[in-house]
């Protein structure tokens, strides 16, 4: 395969179910060895999406090749493609050995070759000490990595995961990204992770496709889409901000219920400007710098900062403080940032 060529190609990918439009003319190109996210909200289409590439649901339009080949007419079993499902779904009679040799068994590979298969995918995990341990015996972080030997000793050309890490605690969770990222690279096989998480994906992916209602919103790398998003709903699902819709006129932005606001920006056509909370700044009420005076409505603690919401006007702007000076409630302040800081955007 050329570089740049992709591996799996999806185009005007289309599927109902009655009148909900599951997937809505779904277009996509996923390259060989790219860790790819489909981040989105409950029943954006992100699943089933999911689904239709491994062959368990059949869309009413659109072409899916992989390396070339038309993936449509083939049979969930005989793709190239593995589905690492959400629950694990592992065998709790089999031992995590038996567990990862299941699928090579059913392909009635030679006993040797399964052995010598099975011992390299256990020692890339990190499972080797486990071999002959039930599922029932092994941690939630453990029992995900049977999973993914189980799903990666079959050396599929792509690896579908369906929210992987839901159900791991937030510590295990976070151990287990760095976990499958290392593990993806290792193994030199594409992943197409499912997740509803924001940080999950952004921090696994070398590039997300946003989707809501069917549709991919947005498709960039993790940076690009936390600093330039292009829509409304990409602003409000990635991180935080502070969306202000209005009108540009010149070379300000009128902003409902603040009013004019300089920006750095060309944000002719825009339907909204967003502020993400790094950017808007807490002054004293008389500093020259202060855009307006607010109201300190509440303070969140974030960990190693936090977040304060100040009332201006009609408007709550979102602004990241320092722990150690946090604001008090009720404290009239200045809320202050650069023009070029306004990110405009064009999208609901």
């Amino acid at each position: 395969m050329t570089a740049g060529t992709p591996l799996l190609n999806i185009h005007g990918v289309s599927r109902s179910f009655g009148d909900i439009r599951a997937l809505d003319d779904v277009s996509l190109e996923i390259h060989e060895n790219e860790f790819f996210a489909l981040l989105g909200p409950s029943g954006c289409g992100k699943t089933t999406l999911l689904r239709v590439i491994a062959g368990f649901e059949q869309p009413d339009e659109g072409m899916i090749t992989l390396d070339g080949v038309d993936l449509l007419p083939i049979p969930p079993e005989r793709r190239a493609v593995n589905l690492m499902f959400q629950s694990y779904a592992l065998f709790p009679h089999m031992t995590v050995e038996r567990n990862v040799a299941y699928g090579l068994v059913c392909e009635r590979l030679p006993r040797d070759e399964i052995r010598v298969r099975v011992d390299e995918v256990l020692r890339t995990v990190g499972l080797t000490d486990k071999r002959s341990s039930l599922p029932r015996e092994l941690s939630g972080g453990q029992r995900q990595r049977v999973a993914l030997a189980r799903a990666i000793v079959k050396r599929p050309r792509l690896l579908l995961l369906d929210e992987p890490l839901s159900a791991l605690d937030r510590k295990i969770r976070g151990e287990m990204q760095v976990e499958l990222k290392r593990l993806q690279h290792e193994v030199g096989i594409t992943f197409v992770v499912v997740t509803h998480d924001q940080d999950e994906a952004m921090s696994l992916a070398d590039r997300v496709a946003v989707m809501d209602e069917g549709i991919v919103r947005q498709l960039d790398a993790p940076l690009d889409l936390y600093r330039r998003p292009r829509s409304i709903f990409v602003a409000d699902f990635i991180g935080s901000s502070t969306i202000l819709k209005g009108t540009y006129a010149d070379g300000a932005w009128q902003a409902v219920g603040v009013g004019a606001i300089a920006v750095g920006a060309d944000c002719a056509g825009a339907i909204a400007i967003a502020l993400r909370p790094e950017a808007v700044r807490l002054t004293a009420t008389e500093d020259a710098a202060a855009v307006r005076l607010g109201t300190v409505q509440e303070v969140y603690f974030q960990g190693d900062h936090a977040l304060a919401l100040v009332k201006v006007d009609e408007v709550a702007f979102l602004a990241n403080v320092r722990d150690d000076v946090l604001p008090s409630r009720g404290s009239d302040v200045g809320v202050a940032w650069d023009a070029t800081s306004v990110i405009p955007l064009f999208e609901e």
